[in-house]
């Protein structure tokens, strides 16, 4: 009880040099974690995007007409709205193994990695996904 009241009452200034040095160090590595999950979760999402963008054309739905629209709608479902352009997907058909696939690729600068400095700053982030086209022979 008589530290108590004397830690109270005591001014010297230890804990903010304490603070100021441990601060130091745990806020960067704090905001390099923030920024890690959001380089994730984003490259998650351009993936889910291109795979389901990917079925979509492969079975030629009347939804993606328009495959760049479609992966650009799909990627605002679960991220926010611009996170890729038109530009930024391609779709074409490829053959493996005497079997057609649909393949499309989203390339992607990442939006948040200009909040720190590098490695993650401009990194670009690319999904590739196939689906197997029925439509078309090899």
């Amino acid at each position: 009880m008589i530290g108590a009241r004397r830690l109270r009452y005591e001014r010297s200034g230890a804990a903010t040099v304490e603070f100021g040095l441990i601060a130091g160090i745990f806020l960067p590595l704090c905001l390099a974690i923030l920024d890690g999950g959001l380089l994730l979760w984003t490259a998650g999402t351009l993936q889910s995007s291109a795979s389901l963008t990917a079925r979509c054309a492969a079975l030629a739905s009347p939804d993606c007409s328009d495959v760049q629209q479609f992966a650009v709608d799909r990627a605002a479902n679960w991220a926010f709205s611009g996170v890729i352009a038109r530009t930024d997907v391609s779709s074409a058909v490829v053959c493996i193994s005497h079997t057609s696939y649909q393949m499309v690729t989203i390339t992607c600068q990442f939006w948040a990695g200009s909040l720190l400095p590098p490695p993650l700053n401009g990194k670009a982030l690319t999904s590739v996904a196939y689906h197997p086209n029925s439509s078309t022979a090899c």
